[in-house]
């Protein structure tokens, strides 16, 4: 009977280690996380997508005022906060649209609001590819959807606060992004989303 007791106890005691290693883990990884990326007022992202669109190559360079250029395989969108041209060579145009808003689950909006909106959940270790991550979820602050995102996913390899992946669920719709760089204040400047099209390009302008 002795033993028993000893058994639960000792389960009793593990159980409760373990819990409050993760609070401190997942804790330690976002204090990391808010030193590393907290005062981000430009940002620079290679990035591949693996959801809903795997192998999807791209380059995201935005700033936090509202300024982006976004440049795939088959265009090129560039927005100066007011005004966002969509830039395909392959057909020779160009889309010019007024902006009136932006999808939430867009990657810079993320990046740039994740450690002021969200707060962390729970953090477990994950493999992408031969390498150990850790997956720290995080959700909204106030309970509520932020920014129309349910939670973020950032993982980072072990042992490190580089984010090397993120998953956004929106809605019931998810995106992952798996992160080949990411720079941080590079000195972009406004003169880097300004765009002239052309000479050759249709202009379709929808303002």
């Amino acid at each position: 009977m002795l033993n028993n007791m000893m058994v639960v106890l000792l389960s009793l005691v593990l159980l409760c280690s373990t819990e409050l290693l993760s609070q401190d883990s997942k804790n330690d990884l976002f204090a990391q996380l808010r030193k590393r990326y907290g005062n981000m007022n430009s940002l620079e992202v290679k990035f591949i997508g693996v959801e809903p669109i795997s192998g999807m190559k791209g380059t995201l360079k935005a700033m936090r005022s509202g300024k982006y250029m976004l440049e795939l395989s088959d265009r090129k969108i560039i927005s100066d906060g007011h005004t966002i041209w969509n830039y395909q060579p392959s057909r020779k145009n160009v889309t010019i649209n007024e902006i009136k808003n932006r999808p939430s689950n867009s990657l810079d909006i993320v990046l740039f609001n994740f450690l002021y909106n969200y707060q962390p959940k729970e953090i477990q270790e994950y493999t992408i590819g031969n390498t150990v991550h850790h997956g720290l979820e995080l959700i909204p602050k106030n309970g509520k959807s932020v920014l129309g995102i349910k939670s973020l996913t950032m993982y980072v390899k072990k042992g490190s606060s580089e984010i090397k992946r993120i998953s956004a669920m929106d809605g019931n719709q998810k995106q992952v992004w798996e992160v080949e760089s990411l720079t941080i204040n590079g000195g972009l400047k406004d003169a880097h989303f300004t765009f002239t099209p052309p000479k050759d390009a249709e202009i379709i302008d929808m303002r």
